[in-house]
């Protein structure tokens, strides 16, 4: 069966008139329709009562501009053996969930005016993320509430507020209660919040759909699907104009149309617009149109609205794998979680963007939200940078994996959920896959089946220009995989997490079936990724994970036993099966706790957006470098390395080990080259044939010597390339690198600062725990520190850090007026680092 998204039948409600191919702006009229509401909230983190009054005196609570994650604050009371800053032995479980982080219950109150010209108009609040159950009041007022702590929502507010001018309090009440997540989901409104002030005769809240059903190299058709609010106590006769612009502002085509639109209702209009020699969104130019949406009652305007959208085509067949506009592409992909490292769930949008642009950088063009819907800061990153995207709902629905989960919710709300995450997104050209859950646990399979269908039903009434998708694992069918059948057949493209082994016997009995690998080991890296490239029916592999994050602790650590209790690396777990009546998320809260780590550690990039060793395998493999080499740490006397399926050997691309003179160290150089040679301070010590059978990986033993380690690879006799591991002398200077040297002078801004340790001759010095002392000054402050470490809780968001493999990394937020940020970096015996950022 072949899903092809380009073609459809459409209803055209409106076409009054259509031009295209115009070279003139549009006249633009100045309309600012909402802005954000994040600055100046007040905020305790308690259960106090009456918050929610009108009257209510907060004057004592801290102030905060959001995006804010109270889970990152610092314990009350001094660091102990049970708590260190925001860790704490009391996190729910056993703490390795949530990476040792707390909950709880947290306010926030914020105090604000209508304009006087603004009154008599709708005031919408719009919330991007909130975690978890929150309920939202207005001058003492419950205005409403929502209990999924990833999906947006919004709250008509106008019938509780005062007259124009009068102050107005907005009180947010949000609860992170017990066992709710499987990993870190920060607490409180960690995502922007929008004040919607719009005529009662307005585009409704994410009311467009843009499609481009026909496209040719000479002309496009975009398909505009736009809802029409009208809050007045009588009809209307609404003219809706909708402009096409290209990337340049320049209008390439219009259409006109109206409708009459009862009172305190919507109506939903379909038209068409023509666009001659569209410039199609690609991976390597990811081309924006923007639709502007003129909303007229009589002469007046009452509303514009602009909607971001790309024109490109999608496909996906077992025979030829996914086409993007034609063309086919194997998805290099990442699974990432939605915190943002040492700034946990705070989705300031230049680390969402960030995010992307270091996965992009690194080879990825795909990545699955992984297991929920992620900001519209990503997604628009996404769209920008040429990121392919597959979208999704949740990691649970009825039967629970924590017991104060989203399941206690998912019968009443999931549709409103579905409904808003879908809505919200569904214009982002960069999303070609809606993902229904994850992992999904239901003890019996009729119900699993039934909630499938509602789910794929609705999915597909709000969208079908995209594939439906879920990620499947053979642990919860206890009846064996061959029950996932009535599962996939719901589905345009079946996810499988880590089933590779049942690949090629699925496409014998499923030959249209189109697969991907939704979840892979970093250590079969090479298995998963040559079935990709085997396999046109397998279009893609998804790597756990391509970011570190925080929560899951240490799923990807290794440890050292002694030899008698060895068992290697374990491989996979694609042939557990799970007992029927067992909810294996109930035997994983019972494990003792893993303090004081707190991050997964199983990724290719690590939190401060750094490359890991485990990276260095998969450039190789997906060609982005000839050549790599990681060096393992001496193992001690009488142990062996012990590990899970997610972990990586420790091994490190440099040859620094103090200590270790004489002791043979495993070499591991990656390459596809067919020959191999290694030299220790410029002697050759050894060399290697490579075989298909050793995929791209030569190990060597080497005594350790300070000096130079050189690998030379070679095809057919001819040096590809080499590469030097050099020893580092004594550490030096401190090295600060800000990545935005410029800001705004705006809350919403941030500046990541890298540190590195140096030697004399700025090479780094790869060694941890130096301390490193942070000050700042001027106009900004430091909302985050840190470094790679899995377990340095110490140096989590504190003035006083240590480096990890001789690195750290401080993030800088302005405050709001302009000026100059000094940042100082200081360490006993090391010149100082001292960066200096403009805001402006």
């Amino acid at each position: 069966m072949i899903f092809h998204y380009r073609t459809g039948m459409f209803v055209l409600i409106i076409l009054l008139s259509m031009n295209w191919g115009c070279n003139q702006k549009p006249g633009d009229i100045a309309f600012e329709r909402e802005k954000l509401f994040n600055n100046g909230w007040k905020f305790i983190r308690d259960s106090i009562e009456g918050a929610e009054q009108l009257v209510f005196n907060d004057s004592a609570w801290l102030e905060v501009d959001l995006p804010h994650d109270f889970s990152l604050m610092d314990i009350d009371g001094e660091d102990a053996a049970d708590q260190i800053g925001p860790f704490s032995k009391k996190s729910p479980g056993n703490g390795n969930s949530t990476g040792h982080f707390l909950g709880g219950t947290g306010w926030y109150r914020k105090t604000f005016s209508i304009d006087k010209k603004d009154e008599g108009k709708t005031v919408i609040l719009k919330f991007e993320g909130v975690y978890m159950e929150s309920e939202v009041w207005v001058n003492g007022h419950k205005a409403g509430s929502h209990k999924n702590g990833y999906t947006p929502f919004w709250i008509n507010i106008t019938p509780f507020l005062n007259t124009a001018e009068e102050s107005n309090v907005v009180a947010v009440k949000v609860e992170n209660i017990g066992r709710n997540s499987r990993w870190y989901s920060g607490s409180g409104i960690y995502r922007n919040v929008y004040l919607q002030v719009t005529d009662p005769v307005h585009v409704g809240v994410w009311g467009t759909k843009i499609t481009t059903p026909e496209i040719n190299p000479n002309e496009a058709v975009v398909e505009a699907e736009v809802t029409v609010q009208n809050d007045n106590e009588k009809e209307v006769n609404a003219e809706i104009t909708i402009n096409i612009k290209d990337a340049n502002n320049i209008l390439v085509g219009t259409v006109d149309g109206s409708d009459v639109i009862p009172s305190k209702s919507e109506a939903v209009l379909r038209s068409l617009v023509k666009v001659e020699n569209p410039v199609l969104w690609s991976l390597d130019s990811p081309n924006l149109y923007t639709a502007e949406v003129v909303v007229k009652v009589g002469d007046e305007v009452k509303d514009i609205y602009n909607q971001t959208f790309g024109i490109r085509t999608i496909e996906f067949s077992a025979d030829k794998g996914f086409l993007l506009n034609g063309e086919s592409v194997l998805l290099k992909g990442a699974c990432i979680h939605h915190d943002n490292g040492l700034l946990g769930a705070a989705a300031f949008e230049r680390a969402e963007e960030r995010k992307v642009e270091v996965l992009k950088a690194n080879g990825f063009n795909a990545i699955r939200c992984a297991h929920n819907p992620f900001s519209d800061a990503f997604y628009k990153a996404c769209d920008k940078y040429g990121m392919l995207v597959i979208s999704e709902f949740t990691d649970m629905w009825q039967n629970y994996k924590n017991p104060q989960d989203y399941s206690l919710f998912f019968k009443d709300w999931w549709e409103k959920d579905l409904t808003n995450w879908m809505m919200h997104d569904r214009n982002h050209p960069s999303i070609i896959m809606w993902s229904i859950g994850n992992e999904i646990f239901e003890p019996v399979d009729s119900t699993r089946l039934r909630i499938g269908t509602q789910l794929v039903n609705r999915v597909r009434e709000l969208d079908d220009s995209r594939g439906v998708t879920m990620g499947v694992t053979g642990f919860f069918y206890p009846k064996g995989w061959e029950s996932t059948t009535s599962m996939f057949d719901l589905l345009d493209v079946c996810g499988y997490n880590y089933m590779i082994d049942e690949v090629e016997s699925d496409h014998q009995k499923f030959p249209e079936r189109i697969i991907y690998m939704s979840e892979s080991y970093a250590t079969s890296a090479y298995d998963y990724w040559e079935t990709v490239e085997k396999y046109p029916f397998v279009i893609g592999d998804f790597i756990w994970t391509a970011w570190d994050y925080l929560g899951e602790v240490s799923i990807g650590k290794p440890n050292y036993v002694p030899e008698s209790q060895g068992l290697g690396f374990s491989g996979n777990f694609s042939g557990f099966k799970l007992p029927e009546g067992v909810n294996i998320f109930d035997l994983q809260a019972m494990r003792p706790s893993n303090w004081p780590y707190f991050l997964a550690n199983c990724a290719d990039i690590d939190i401060t957006g750094e490359k890991t060793p485990q990276m260095l395998y998969r450039d190789v493999i997906w060609g982005n470098s000839n050549l790599e080499i990681n060096v393992h740490e001496p193992i001690p006397d009488g142990m062996i390395e012990t590990a899970g399926a997610w972990s990586w050997p420790m091994e490190f691309p440099h040859w620094n080990w103090p200590g270790s003179e004489g002791k043979l160290l495993q070499v591991r150089v990656f390459t596809r080259a067919s020959q191999v040679k290694l030299e220790l301070n410029g002697e050759l010590f050894a060399e290697s044939e490579l075989t298909e059978a050793d995929k791209y990986i030569a190990t060597f033993e080497v005594p350790y010597q300070p000096g130079e380690l050189k690998a030379t690879c070679y095809e057919n006799g001819v040096e590809v390339e080499s590469k030097i591991l050099k020893t580092a002398t004594e550490p030096k200077t401190i090295r600060l690198t800000a990545e935005q040297s410029k800001l705004k002078a705006d809350r919403k801004e941030v500046s990541f600062v890298n540190l590195e340790v140096l030697d004399e001759s700025e090479q780094l010095v790869p060694t941890n725990d130096i301390t490193i002392e942070l000050s700042i000054s001027g106009n900004g402050e430091i909302i985050a520190s840190g470094n790679a470490s899995p377990n340095d809780m110490e140096s989590f968001n504190n003035t006083t850090i240590k480096t990890y493999q001789g690195k750290a990394q401080v993030v800088i937020r302005p405050f709001a007026t302009a000026g100059e940020v000094v940042l100082q970096a200081s360490s006993q015996k090391l010149t100082d680092g001292v960066l200096k950022i403009v805001s402006e």
